[in-house]
Formats: C-alpha cells, sequence, structure tokens
C-alpha cells in the first residue's frame, strides 16, 4: 500500500513538474497599466491565448516551454516559465516603430522588417482602426510608397513605384486577387477588402515575381485577415460597434464573434454598411451621384490537427450595390454609369505543418476558390439604350510551400503554384422605351474563356556573420484560351523565367542592401479578348502578344536604433516589351460610331525611377514623430513622352501622443503638382487641364480605450481644401468628422 501510494504521490509531482496552470498579468512598463488583448503563445505550438481587462491570462504550460508575448506598438517579449513562480507579472516596453520591428511574411522568410532585402511597407490593424476607415483604399492614404488613385467612390487602385492595375499584385492572405481579366490602369478591386477583416497590410515595393509570378512588377500588396488563436480557457468573446460620417457619408453596422478553445478557434465578422454621396472640399459640395451600400462577412476556422499542424478554413464574402461613376456622369454625358453589382469570395482550406528538430522548418498546402462578380449597366443622355455587361471570374487555387535548411545555414523556400480561372461574359442592351432587348453571342470577352497558370519558385537566403545572401528563381507558364463566332482563335501561350539576387551588410545600427530582381506580366484574357467601349475609343481583341518584363535595381539603407527608425531607398525599373494601345481598323474601317479603334501591341520601352524616404522618431516618452515622402519619375523611351499616370510628389507627418488608454494624432498628407503628362494623361478626363494642382491637407485623430468601450474619432480636412488625388474621378472628401464606437464582451 505504501509503495502503491508513493508511485500515485509520483506521478502526480512528475506531471505538476511537467505541466503546471500559469496566472500572470501583462502590464505597460511605463505606467504600470494593464493591457488588453496581449497575444501569449507558446512558441513551439498554437496553443495560446489573450488578456483580459485587467491584463491576466492563465496557461496551462510545462517546465522549461517559453511563451512569446507580443501586442500591437509594443516589443514582444519571451519567457521562459519558472516552476517556482505561477503568479507573476510581464512588462512589455513601447516600441518606438513599428517600420523596422515588425516580422513580416509577405517575403516568406519572416525576418523583420530591419533585416529584409528588400523594401517593405507595414500597416498594422491599430493604425487603420485610428483612421476610422471608410474603406481599405482609404486605409492605405499615408502608406510610404502607395499612392492611392480613386476613380470612383467605390473604388481603389493603389500605384507603387509608379505602376497599378495589372502591374500591382494584390494577395489576400498570400492568396492572388489578380486573375486573368485584370486590366490595364485603376481598378476597383482592392475596395472589396473590408477593413474591419483586415489584420494588417504588407507592400513589398519593387518587383516580387520571383514569389508571386505575374503582374509583380511595380510592387506586391499582401491584406493579412484576422486569424482565431486557441485557448486552453475556453472562451466566447466579440464585439459589437458602428462607424459614421457627418454630411451623410457613412453609416456603418458591425459585429464580431469569436471563441478560443483547446483544439479549435473560430473568428467571425460581419458588416453592413451604407455610403453617402462625396462631399468634397473647397465651395465642390456633394458629388452625385456617388454613394451606393455594401454587406460584408468573414469566417475563419482553426483545427489543432496535432502539437504540430494545424487546417484553417477561412470564407469572405463582400457585395456592393449600386456603384456609380461620378466621372462619368459629370463629364462624359451618361445619364448613369453603374457598377450594380460588385461582388468577391474566397474560400480557401489551409494545412500547415512545423518540425522542431531537422532540416525540414515547415510545410504549408493551401487550396482556394475564389469569385469576382461585376455587373454594369451604362444609358447616355442622348440614348434611349440601357447596355448591361457581366462578367463572372471563377478561379481556382493551389499552392504548396517548403521551408527547409540545406548545409545548415542557408535557408531554402520551395514552392508550387497553380491558378485555373474559369470566365462567363455576357452583353445585352434593352430598349427602355420599347422594351426591347439584343442578346449578344459574347461579351467584354467570349464566354467560357479560360487561363491556367503553373509555375514552380525557389528562393535561397544565406547569413555570414554581418551579410546576409538572397537568391531566387522562378518559372512560369501561361495559358489563355479565348474563341468566339466573331474572330474565332483567340489562344495564347507563354512561359517566363525570372530571377532576383540581393546583398544587405550589417554596420552598427543600420544595414545596407542592393537588389536586382526581374519580374514579368504575362497577357491575359483582358489583354487579347477584350472587345467594347473604353475611355477614349473602342478596343478590339490582339491575340499575338509577348509577356512584358522588367528588370529592377534597387539600393537602400535602415537605421533602427531605441529612438529612430530610419529607411531610405533608390530604385530603377526598366521595362521592356511594353503592352499598350495603338490605333488600328476592323472590317477595312477604322471608326465605329465615330469612335477610333485600338488594339494591344508591345510596343516600347519605358522606365521608372524614384527615392523613398521613411522616418519614425521618438522624441518624448509618450510623443513620436513619422514621416514619409516618395517622388517617382517615369519615361517611355519609345513615344519620348512621360510614362502614363505617375503619380507627384507626395508624403505625410504625423506627430502622435500615446499613452495606454489614449491618443492623438496631428497628421499633414501633402502632393506636389504633377504636370508631367503622357498624351493619354492629356486626354484622360479625370486629370484637369494643365495636370492636377498640389495640395496639403490636414487631419486630427484621437481615440480612448476605458474599460470594455472603444471610441475613436476622426477630425479630417480640417482647412476644408479642394483637392484630388491624381488621376482620380472624384474629388477628395472636403471638412468632415468620422467617428468609430465599439463594445467589446
Amino acid at each position: 500500500m505504501r509503495i502503491l501510494s508513493l508511485l500515485i504521490l509520483t506521478l502526480i509531482a512528475g506531471k505538476m513538474m511537467f505541466a503546471q496552470t500559469m496566472e500572470a498579468y501583462v502590464y505597460d512598463e511605463l505606467t504600470k497599466l494593464p493591457l488588453q488583448d496581449v497575444n501569449i503563445l507558446k512558441s513551439d505550438s498554437t496553443i495560446g491565448c489573450y488578456t483580459d481587462v485587467n491584463g491576466y491570462f492563465t496557461l496551462e504550460i510545462g517546465e522549461g516551454d517559453t511563451l512569446l508575448v507580443s501586442h500591437i506598438g509594443y516589443l514582444s517579449k519571451e519567457y521562459v516559465n519558472d516552476p517556482l513562480l505561477n503568479k507573476f507579472v510581464i512588462y512589455l516596453k513601447k516600441s518606438p516603430t513599428m517600420l523596422n520591428t515588425v516580422q513580416v511574411s509577405i517575403t516568406k522568410n519572416h525576418l523583420s522588417n530591419y533585416s529584409q532585402l528588400a523594401s517593405i511597407s507595414f500597416l498594422p490593424e491599430r493604425q487603420i482602426q485610428e483612421n476610422v476607415s471608410r474603406s481599405m483604399a482609404e486605409a492605405m492614404m499615408g502608406t510610404t510608397g502607395v499612392w492611392m488613385q480613386k476613380t470612383n467612390h467605390g473604388g481603389g487602385s493603389p500605384f507603387v513605384r509608379g505602376l497599378t492595375g495589372n502591374y500591382t499584385l494584390l494577395l489576400i492572405d498570400g492568396i492572388r486577387m489578380n486573375n486573368s481579366t485584370y486590366r490595364y490602369g485603376p481598378n476597383q478591386y482592392f475596395n472589396t477588402i473590408s477593413p474591419f477583416s483586415v489584420k494588417s497590410v504588407e507592400v513589398l515595393r519593387g518587383a516580387g515575381s520571383t514569389l508571386y509570378g505575374s503582374d509583380a512588377i511595380g510592387g506586391t500588396i499582401n491584406v493579412n485577415t484576422k486569424n482565431p488563436y486557441l485557448n486552453q480557457d475556453k472562451k466566447i468573446y466579440g464585439s459589437l460597434g458602428g462607424q459614421f460620417m457627418s454630411h451623410g457619408m457613412e453609416y456603418t453596422g458591425n459585429f464580431e464573434l469569436a471563441g478560443s478553445f483547446e483544439k479549435f478557434a473560430f473568428i467571425t465578422n460581419a458588416s453592413i454598411r451604407e455610403f453617402g454621396d462625396i462631399f468634397a472640399g473647397g465651395d465642390l459640395g456633394y458629388e452625385r451621384p456617388s454613394g451606393y451600400g455594401e454587406k460584408d462577412f468573414l469566417f475563419k476556422a482553426l483545427w489543432k490537427v496535432s502539437n504540430n499542424s494545424k487546417l484553417t478554413l477561412n470564407y469572405q464574402w463582400l457585395r456592393q450595390d449600386e456603384v456609380p461613376r461620378y466621372d462619368k456622369v459629370a463629364q462624359k454625358n451618361y445619364e448613369y454609369y453603374n457598377f450594380t453589382l460588385q461582388q468577391r469570395q474566397l474560400a480557401y482550406l489551409r494545412y500547415d505543418k512545423e518540425w522542431l528538430n531537422g532540416p525540414v522548418k515547415n510545410f504549408q498546402l493551401t487550396a482556394s476558390m475564389q469569385q469576382s462578380n461585376e455587373e454594369r449597366d451604362t444609358k447616355k443622355n442622348d440614348s434611349h439604350v440601357n447596355k448591361n455587361e457581366r462578367d463572372d471570374v471563377t478561379t481556382f487555387g493551389l499552392n504548396a510551400q517548403l521551408d527547409a535548411n540545406i548545409f545548415r545555414k542557408i535557408e531554402m523556400i520551395s514552392g508550387i503554384d497553380l491558378y485555373y480561372d474559369w470566365i462567363n461574359s455576357s452583353r445585352k442592351t434593352e430598349d427602355t422605351q420599347t422594351g426591347e432587348e439584343v442578346i449578344y453571342s459574347r461579351g467584354l470577352y467570349p464566354d467560357g474563356s479560360n487561363a491556367l497558370t503553373a509555375a514552380i519558385y525557389n528562393t535561397y537566403l544565406y547569413d555570414l556573420n554581418h551579410w546576409t545572401f538572397q537568391l531566387g528563381w522562378r518559372y512560369n507558364y501561361t495559358s489563355n484560351r479565348a474563341e468566339d463566332d466573331i474572330f474565332n482563335d483567340l489562344n495564347l501561350s507563354s512561359s517566363s523565367f525570372v530571377w532576383n539576387a540581393g546583398i544587405n551588410y550589417q554596420l552598427k545600427k543600420t544595414r545596407i542592401y542592393t537588389s536586382i530582381n526581374t519580374a514579368f506580366r504575362a497577357p491575359n484574357i483582358n489583354d487579347i479578348s477584350s472587345l467594347g467601349d473604353f475611355d477614349y475609343g473602342i478596343e478590339v481583341p490582339a491575340a499575338d502578344l509577348k509577356p512584358e518584363t522588367s528588370t529592377n535595381f534597387e539600393v537602400g539603407q535602415k537605421t533602427a536604433t531605441s529612438s529612430l527608425n530610419f529607411n531610405t531607398s533608390l530604385f530603377y525599373t526598366k521595362i521592356s516589351n511594353l503592352i499598350d494601345r495603338i490605333p488600328t481598323s476592323y472590317n477595312g474601317d477604322s471608326l465605329i460610331n465615330g469612335s477610333r479603334i485600338y488594339t494591344k501591341a508591345n510596343v516600347g520601352e519605358a522606365f521608372v525611377a524614384g527615392v523613398e524616404l521613411e522616418l519614425e522618431k521618438k522624441i518624448a516618452t509618450m510623443f513620436s514623430l513619422r514621416g514619409s515622402m516618395t517622388y517617382t519619375y517615369g519615361q517611355n523611351l519609345t513615344k519620348n513622352e512621360p510614362f502614363r499616370r505617375i503619380p507627384p510628389l507626395f508624403g505625410d507627418l504625423s506627430l502622435s501622443f500615446n499613452n495606454n488608454n489614449y491618443f492623438i494624432i496631428i497628421q499633414m498628407l501633402v502632393a506636389g503638382k504633377q504636370d508631367r503628362l503622357s498624351s493619354g494623361d492629356i486626354d484622360d478626363h479625370r486629370i484637369p487641364d494643365g495636370g492636377t494642382p498640389g495640395w496639403f491637407v490636414t487631419n486630427i485623430k484621437s481615440g480612448i480605450d476605458w474599460k470594455s468601450v472603444s471610441l475613436k474619432l476622426a477630425f479630417n480636412n480640417i482647412f476644408n481644401e479642394d483637392y484630388r488625388y491624381h488621376g482620380s474621378g472624384v474629388d477628395g472628401l472636403g471638412r468632415h468628422l468620422a467617428a468609430s464606437f465599439r463594445y467589446h464582451f
């Protein structure tokens, strides 16, 4: 009996040695106030939890286990469990900046921004909330190196290093948004991402084709949506909130619910939104019609399969109805020009597995399905015919990635990407007086068109003392199939091989890097098969196209101290086999109904060069200064004229006061005059004669967190500046107040 009792006591003691319930509090190191929603995560697993309003958490942990304690705006801390302590306080120190200390995932090597051999902008959830952002397009305004053009209130097309549209790649959780119908020039698709579902945004400025394939010539933008976290303490939590803007420009209701359990976690977020017409600055007043309605939904679930593997299921849906193009009504003689429907859906299942020992670090497999639905209704003032067009693009994706160490010190990331697009496109007209309908044999694209992309890539990273070396390559194959009764066979296949190389040297608190990146844009369904109107003519298909290619040279430096972060970069991008519209004829005629006929062709070369500066300075305990500046110069070498749609000199400067529960920010956004115009810019009705004037806008933002309540206010354009982002079809918002309220439970 004694032996049995001793054995039981030994087992109990052994269990206590290897596992205990930890109780702890997390406080601000300076103010000694508790921190809510701090992420506590066991470093070798997906098990973790969050602190409550008192900074308190409990977690089952073994002796010697390491916890990673992280919170937005604070330096992360690792804590190694001490079995002699079961209740204690962890203090976090405020981070002087997010510029260089944040760990980024867009380069797939998960180094800090400071260690990357590239220029990367980072937009955290905290900043999106501080901006009281109406849309992701508006949330990105002020992000270093990103110029946000808006053709209409329901649009938003980011320019990175002077390029946009299908020259800039958009990702959601690492999955391509760009499909085979993405067009050259500004588009509205970035606006189909709800700011309420976003955890962070990463912008890789410069060529990213080695990692992500076609379209990543100017840059790559990856939007990371919110994640659920596993928690040994079963917990259901969420929030209920609203967002409003003066002059009737926004009414939003939002609901979020999440659950954390030992082996399962989920998060769901839903919004109903109504946007009124723009109230512009100066004496412009309301720009009608420009308002529309929106609904969005996000659900993400996480299952722990084993101690080192997990499954993630995600579904996103956003729908916008009756989104007008104000510029077409105001300037192009349209009675209405509406995106009757803008809708995006994304579903994916992702498997992740990690290894603690051995050369293989992790493996990820993602299967996805994405659908884009766009319907347009247009009617001119001098016509009684309504034209209806609809394009539905369904994309299936399969991505596999392996991260391993070879020869011990070389990190190798290998991957395979497969994407397949299926396109349904239709066009019909209706006489609004007689009701007579005409259904055409094809829409903007041939109905049933499809595109296949297949790629394999490798990238290598090697650290040697103060030096870091990077090398990568990618082979990409694209096949487009588009056939109709009018133009018959429009099929086109192409392949591309790209590579990149970079060197990074650390000198005390500064890293100096240089890199060469090649990139490409494969001709897509939009390039080869478009048939219809555009801003200054009518486009007919062109099936004989080659991929556009580019070479990007970059040199930069990143400095990080306890009170200063300062980044600079100089870049030069040469683009060859440039695809552009050229005049042509159809059936012997150069005009259709008085409009000039164009087609696409590889017609030339161009370059874009520039400089980017980024600064954050801690000037007192709770005060910091942040600023950025971007200058871009583009030239079409073949036409010997400025490259089209190049943004002006632009930047921002912010002075912030931030303690644990309250913040106030004074922000200034500035843009110079842009009068370096291409012939296409001069013909663009969205750009004023002589170019777009420069402007200076001042905003004040503030917020307070008290117990379970968060309140944020933004007083924007306080001097009521009349301004417009270069190339936009709508003007900037006039003086207005934006407010958000959220109750956490």
